[in-house]
């Protein structure tokens, strides 16, 4: 007797379609499987809605982050925009695409050629300033910048090694006054205006680490202020030192140190010439005039403020319109919020950016001496509540009019 080995009937329920009634059984648990299959996938790679904009003209599409970013890297001289930010390729690779909104992509707009460009940071007696150069116009400014130094992404070369570098690899560049020579060659002048919490700190974390990696340098504390009880517990005095000048505390503490000179100088900064023997200059201050006499002047400076655990460093490298827009007029203020103190509170945003500043300087006098390195980036924190976005560069600069005129309000 021959076995029956037809499939079983598919039951038809009078309610479904057509389609479905025609299903076998166990065609509805695979399609669940691939609906579930396919969703994992999704999940592992997101897409997000890319803008595109070339010759053809405008399209959008929804990508994942890897197509993407071969077309990114098929289009070349594109630039991206992330939710309004610029990224390069790697900084795309590195964004969370479920957390991204849009993607755009634009022709590069750094003029009518296929010529690569690569920001290039001047600083001279006139100021700062980033201009968009080739290559050679590169190497034609550094050869007519006498007795200046050259960095490429953090190292420094000369002439001949620019011309030779790859410039569609080249990130940064930095063109800017040698900082040693005449009768202190080797000994670094540095300036700290400001002796209050991020000062005092700055110094107890910069001179004897200074003198560990034979740096040898001077340092200046610039202050005008007497040590006071309500000073304790925030910044780096002791009850004995009640009643003394700052800085006169801070250089019998730290000139102990071989190699390391420090210098108080009691008093505060008001004009420009008092800046004119440094190499380096901090300012550490939160009051406007002596940070825009800062901003001004012509040498590398490095800016380092706090509000309660908030911090920020800024640095002659930063983008001259964020400056700006973080430097408006306003009044004297303490590192210490407002009444914190009498509630019986101490917040350390000053210890933070006194040691993202001791970083800066040791690796900027580290690049000084030839070394290869790099200083921290312009940024803003909060102990509590993490990194904090510093504003958009302003795409719109001040005329050189204004400059001027900011500048000498300002002197």
């Amino acid at each position: 007797m021959l076995t029956n080995l037809s499939m079983p009937e598919a039951t038809i329920h009078p309610s479904k379609g057509a389609d479905d009634q025609m299903k076998m059984p166990g065609e509805e648990t695979m399609e669940k499987i691939n609906m579930k299959t396919k969703n994992e996938t999704d999940k592992q790679n997101p897409t997000t809605t890319v803008l595109v904009a070339d010759k053809s003209g405008h399209s959008t599409l929804q990508l994942t982050k890897q197509e993407t970013i071969s077309m990114v890297e098929e289009q070349g001289n594109s630039w991206v925009f992330a939710d309004g930010r610029m990224l390069d390729a790697a900084g795309l690779g590195e964004a969370d695409w479920n957390a991204i909104g849009t993607v755009q992509l634009v022709p590069g707009l750094v003029g009518g050629d296929d010529e690569i460009r690569v920001a290039v940071q001047i600083a001279n007696h006139t100021g700062h300033s980033t201009v968009l150069m080739t290559q050679s116009e590169a190497v034609a400014t550094a050869i007519d910048t006498a007795n200046s130094w050259i960095f490429i992404d953090g190292q420094m070369v000369d002439t001949a090694v620019l011309a030779a570098a790859d410039w569609a690899q080249v990130k940064t560049m930095q063109i800017m006054p040698q900082l040693i020579g005449g009768a202190h060659a080797g000994l670094q002048n540095l300036l700290i205006v400001g002796a209050g919490g991020i000062g005092s700190t700055l110094l107890d974390l910069l001179a004897p680490a200074a003198s560990r990696c034979n740096l040898n340098c001077r340092i200046t504390m610039m202050d005008d202020d007497l040590v006071e009880a309500n000073n304790l517990g925030h910044q780096r005095f002791g009850n004995s030192e009640v009643g003394m000048l700052k800085v006169d505390a801070l250089a019998q503490r730290h000139n102990t140190y071989p190699g390391i000179e420090v210098v108080a100088r009691g008093e505060a900064l008001r004009k420009a010439d008092q800046l004119a023997e440094y190499d380096v200059v901090v300012v550490a201050v939160d009051r406007p005039e002596p940070r825009a006499l800062v901003h001004n002047s012509d040498k590398p400076w490095l800016d380092l403020r706090c509000r309660g655990d908030g911090w920020m460093l800024l640095d002659s490298n930063t983008d001259s319109t964020i400056i700006s827009q973080l430097s408006p007029p306003h009044e004297p203020t303490s590192c210490q919020l407002k009444g914190a103190l009498e509630a019986g509170n101490i917040e350390f945003g000053f210890a933070a950016v006194a040691a993202a500043g001791a970083q800066w300087l040791l690796q900027h006098m580290r690049l000084v001496m030839g070394a290869t390195t790099t200083t921290p980036m312009a940024q803003m924190n909060s102990l509590t509540m993490g990194p904090l976005p510093l504003p958009a560069p302003m795409t719109v600069r001040p005329s050189s009019d204004q400059t001027s005129q900011s500048s000498e309000v300002s002197a």
